[in-house]
């Protein structure tokens, strides 16, 4: 274990391994699927739903300052304003926003990526084939040193044709890094929209979309946000308010109390037109508030520096057991894909759980996500049983 003792410094965060519910006998190294939920958001969550069980007494604020105070921390996490936030169920309802708002004809392309998850794919199949547009797929780099990048490919795959990309913040499969920067630039100069999944991403790397100016921007709250399911955020550009939602509900709306005398109001401002329905819920909201500014008040560049820690230490250790471990440039900083030696058992990561450690294999890597609870005895736990594996 002396091998991973972690060096002290004031811009890291402390193993906050006691602050998360989870046994000393269990490895949860697999925030890239779902996190744990931390003791104050649990709190904030069996508070709620006692709440909901005594509905005579909620009081008004919890009803629109919670969602408010919400949708500023996520505005904060995008570096966006909070008039830009509309609060959401799910990636794939944003997903769903945005491609009912964006224009496709016959001869437009829609681009993403190989592999790319289902809920930032499945709809742009579906408006391609209702529009006659075409989905273009850039595949990743097969071989060489470059061997799973994907940059360059897309970059080559956005023409004049395109009308959006549609993207993750990286490839959710195992992390690797996508330089939002060079395409952000690449979809301006051809006159496209972006469209960006940050479910992999927002809460464990910085992100600012004055920076990378996405047409819309998505981010689920259970995994690195550290919240529940069902709830999430998305950024609108302030050049796309005035769209059309895919739900009107009267708190949508600026003075919601008129809709219930046969009036109808003018959509609220912003991005608020966007909001889910039943926003104001009770039993969420709290924990995704407790959540956002557990995460707003550690700050997302210590997340990630003290995360990276963790990654680096591991790939090392990966490296030299076998392992075939992407280099530092196509790694992102929170969490990876390495995929296994030769000699390595085609069940690794069932006989790992056996062992109470738990990681995910996603197209035959083992992906390794630690967080803050992760600590020295995790990572030893793991490399002391993928020895016992690799062994036979």
């Amino acid at each position: 274990m002396a091998d991973f003792l972690f060096p002290d410094s004031p811009t890291l965060i402390p193993s906050m391994r006691e602050e998360f519910q989870i046994p000393r006998d269990v490895v949860w190294m697999n925030c890239a699927q779902m996190s744990p939920m931390h003791r104050s958001v649990a709190a904030a969550g069996q508070e709620a739903v006692m709440r909901k069980a005594r509905p005579w007494e909620a009081a008004p604020i919890h009803f629109v300052p919670e969602i408010e105070a919400a949708r500023g921390e996520f505005a904060k996490l995008f570096n966006a304003t909070a008039d830009a936030i509309a609060i959401i169920p799910a990636c794939s309802y944003g997903i769903a926003t945005a491609a009912n708002n964006i224009v496709l004809g016959p001869s437009s392309k829609v681009v993403v990526v190989e592999e790319q998850f289902p809920s930032n794919r499945l709809v742009w199949e579906r408006r391609c084939t209702e529009s006659g547009a075409s989905l273009v797929v850039a595949q990743r780099i097969a071989s060489g040193p470059e061997k799973g990048a994907i940059t360059a490919p897309l970059l080559e795959a956005i023409d004049s044709a395109t009308a959006v990309v549609s993207i993750g913040g990286v490839h959710w499969t195992d992390g690797t890094p996508i330089d939002l920067m060079a395409v952000a630039k690449r979809v301006r100069d051809v006159g496209a929209a972006l469209v960006l999944d940050l479910t992999q991403s927002l809460g464990a790397v910085p992100f600012d979309v004055a920076a990378i100016d996405p047409d819309y921007a998505v981010a689920p709250s259970y995994k690195w946000l550290l919240g529940p399911y069902s709830l999430g955020g998305l950024y609108v550009a302030p050049r796309n308010w005035d769209g059309v939602p895919l739900e009107e509900s009267h708190m949508d709306r600026k003075d919601p109390a008129v809709s219930f005398s046969g009036g109808t109001p003018p959509f609220a401002d912003g991005a608020r037109r966007f909001d889910m329905g039943e926003k104001v819920n009770f039993q969420l909201m709290p924990m995704l508030l407790a959540s956002l500014q557990l995460v707003n008040g550690l700050g997302v560049d210590r997340i990630e520096a003290t995360i990276g820690q963790k990654t680096a230490l591991l790939a090392s250790a990966l490296a030299d057991r076998g392992f075939d471990v992407p280099p530092d440039h196509l790694r992102s900083r929170h969490y990876f894909g390495a995929l296994p030696p030769v000699n390595a058992p085609q069940d690794l990561n069932d006989r790992l759980a056996v062992q109470q450690i738990y990681l995910s294999m996603r197209n035959g890597k083992l992906r390794l996500a630690p967080h803050l609870w992760t600590d020295e005895e995790d990572m030893a736990r793991l490399l002391e049983a993928l020895d016992v594996c690799l062994a036979g």
